[in-house]
C-alpha cells in the first residue's frame, strides 16, 4: 500500500542550466521505509495552479550513500518539473512516495560482472544509482557506462561520475558521447544507436557484459536493445526504464461504453463501489472522479504506482510499460490503462 509522506528538502545543487540535484532529509526511525534497490523511483505530489499533480523521479543516489536523492530536468511545457525548479527552496516540504518501481540491479556482494550502462540525457539518474552501489559491494565487479548528451555543459553528474572514476579507476569505463562537440574518436560524438554500438561491438565486443541497463529516449531504447540482442546478450539480461508513454493513445472504443459498469475496489482497508460511465478512460479515471484517492503518478502503463491486483473478473489493459509476465500471471494490473470487460471486477490496492 502506497501513501505519501512529507519530506524536507535538505539540498538543491545545480547540475546544468536546465537540471537540479535534489536531496530530501528523512526523518529519524524511518530508514525502513526510505530502502530502495538502485533504479527506482520516487513519486512527488505538489500543487500547481490550483490543481494537484504527480510525477515520478529516478532516484540517483546509491543506497550505500545514506541519502535520498533524484535528478530532475526542467522540461520544456512541463508544469511540475518547471514548478520544481522555480518555486522549491531547501527547507520547504514535498509530498513523496516511499521508493517503488521495477527496474534496477540489486547488487551481491562476492559476485564478480561485467555490466554495460547505456544513458541518454536525464536516462543517467537511475544508472548513476545501479552502478555506483555495484561498484561498492561487487569489489570484483567492472562497469561500462555510454553517457549521451548535445554537449558538455548539458551532462547532469558530471561530477558524480567523475569521483565515481577516481575511486573506481580500473574498475569503470566511461564514454562520454556527445552529438553537438566534434571529436577526433567516432565513439566520442553521436548518438547511441546502431551504428555506434556496432564500432564499440568491434572495440570491446558487447557479448562479454552479462547485463545491460539502457535508460533515455524510447527509439535509443529500441535500436539499443536490438543492437545488444544481436551482438549476443540475452533478452532477459537487457534491462529498460521507460520514462515516458511515448504515443498517446486515442480514448478506447469500447462495446459497453453505453452501458453501466460497477466495479469494487478494496483500499486503505474499506470496499467501495465505483460505476464507470463513458468519458472515463480507465478504472482510475472513474475511481478518482468519484472521490477515491487511489494512488497514480503517469497515468501512463510506466510507472505502476497505480499497480492492483484483480481479484475477481476480467479487464483489458491498453498498454503496460512496466509490470513484467510473473506480475500479469499472478493478477496484477495498471489501473490507470485497465477498463472492466463486464460487471463483476474487484481490485484490490491493499497488496
Amino acid at each position: 500500500m502506497s501513501q505519501f509522506h512529507h519530506l524536507t528538502v535538505e539540498a538543491i545543487e545545480r547540475q546544468t542550466a536546465d537540471a537540479v540535484a535534489i536531496t530530501f532529509a528523512l526523518p529519524p526511525g524511518a530508514a525502513e521505509i526510505w530502502r530502495f534497490t538502485p533504479g527506482q523511483h520516487l513519486t512527488l505530489r505538489a500543487r500547481v495552479d490550483g490543481e494537484d499533480l504527480r510525477r515520478c523521479y529516478s532516484i540517483s543516489s546509491a543506497p550505500e550513500d545514506n541519502r535520498l536523492q533524484i535528478g530532475v530536468r526542467a522540461v520544456p511545457g512541463g508544469r511540475f518539473s518547471q514548478h520544481l525548479h522555480r518555486h522549491l527552496h531547501p527547507g520547504d516540504t514535498l509530498d513523496v512516495m516511499p521508493p517503488q518501481g521495477q527496474f534496477g540491479y540489486r547488487p551481491r556482494p562476492g559476485h564478480q560482472g561485467d555490466y554495460l550502462a547505456l544513458a541518454a540525457g536525464s536516462g543517467i539518474t537511475p544508472l548513476l544509482a545501479i552502478i555506483s552501489s555495484t561498484l561498492q559491494q561487487e569489489p570484483d565487479s567492472r562497469f561500462t557506462l555510454v553517457y549521451a548528451n548535445r554537449h558538455t555543459q548539458s551532462a547532469m553528474f558530471r561530477q558524480t561520475l567523475a569521483d565515481l572514476k577516481d575511486r573506481f579507476l580500473q574498475r569503470l569505463q566511461l564514454f562520454w558521447l556527445f552529438s553537438q562537440e566534434s571529436s577526433d574518436s567516432p565513439l566520442l560524438s553521436g548518438h547511441i544507436d546502431a551504428g555506434y554500438l556496432a564500432q564499440l561491438h568491434a572495440l570491446i565486443g558487447l557479448n562479454h557484459f552479462q547485463q545491460a541497463f539502457i535508460c533515455g529516449p524510447t527509439a535509443m531504447m529500441d535500436n539499443a536493445q536490438s543492437a545488444l540482442g544481436q551482438a549476443g546478450i540475452a533478452a532477459q539480461n537487457i534491462h529498460r526504464e521507460q520514462f515516458d508513454a511515448g504515443h498517446q493513445h486515442p480514448l478506447p472504443i469500447r462495446t459497453s461504453r453505453d452501458q453501466r459498469c460497477d466495479v469494487e475496489i478494496l483500499h486503505d482497508g474499506r470496499r467501495q463501489k465505483i460505476a464507470l460511465q463513458p468519458q472515463d478512460r480507465s478504472i482510475l479515471d472513474a475511481a478518482l472522479r468519484q472521490g477515491i484517492d487511489l494512488p497514480f503518478a503517469c497515468k501512463g502503463g510506466v510507472c505502476a504506482t497505480c499497480k492492483c491486483r484483480l481479484k475477481s473478473g476480467d479487464v483489458t489493459m491498453e498498454v503496460n510499460y512496466s509490470l513484467e509476465q510473473d506480475q500479469l500471471n499472478a493478477g496484477y494490473i495498471l489501473s490507470c490503462q485497465a477498463w472492466p470487460k463486464g460487471d463483476g471486477v474487484v481490485l484490490d490496492f491493499d497488496v
